[in-house]
């Protein structure tokens, strides 16, 4: 996985201040596991740092699959299909839906959940569904320059944007899902 990928910016190792308080924080082991965690010395804030969830869908139409080429980094250039983060209180299938309208110019109905992607070293969860296409006309958007709906064997393998991207649509094109 390359650097890119990786989200360094927020980490344990990065994060020194209570969002509470403003009090510097510090690893302790917190009851009743021991497991060492950030905590604030002023207010005992235990600041969990959790994964962020991704929301995606694969929409099929016709047996071809519509990928968006990046113009945002990580992985500025290189394909995937629509998805984002789930914004907070947001149900993952309708951040799921929303994500594929901003990005796509298409309402989708969801039609089951494909998969549920994580790896080590990353603080991404990417959560994916197969989609329908209800109505819209493909555009693209401020995150992409090119939308397009691709027949399976000429899915660009080599540049495809993530881990998650090739393992979901390979769990696609071969009828694995949950």
């Amino acid at each position: 996985m390359s650097d890119s990928h990786l989200h360094h910016q927020l980490s344990p190792q990065s994060i020194r201040f209570c969002p509470l308080c403003g009090g510097t924080l510090e690893r302790r082991a917190v009851p009743p596991e021991g497991k060492r965690e950030m905590v604030c010395a002023g207010c005992s804030f235990i600041f969990y740092l959790n994964h962020k969830v991704v929301a995606a869908t694969i929409p099929e139409d016709d047996g071809r699959v519509l990928l968006t080429r990046r113009t945002i980094q990580p992985a500025r250039g290189k394909w995937t299909f629509p998805g984002g983060f789930v914004d907070w209180g947001e149900p993952v299938e309708d951040a799921a839906v929303r994500e594929t309208w901003e990005e796509t110019g298409l309402k989708v109905d969801l039609d089951g959940l494909l998969g549920v992607y994580s790896y080590p070293g990353t603080p991404i969860v990417i959560v994916v569904y197969r989609a329908r296409v209800l109505e819209g006309e493909v555009r693209t958007c401020s995150e992409n320059d090119r939308v397009e709906w691709v027949v399976p064997a000429a899915i660009p393998w080599e540049e495809l944007a993530f881990p998650s991207t090739k393992a979901a649509l390979h769990d696609f094109l071969t009828g694995r899902a949950f």
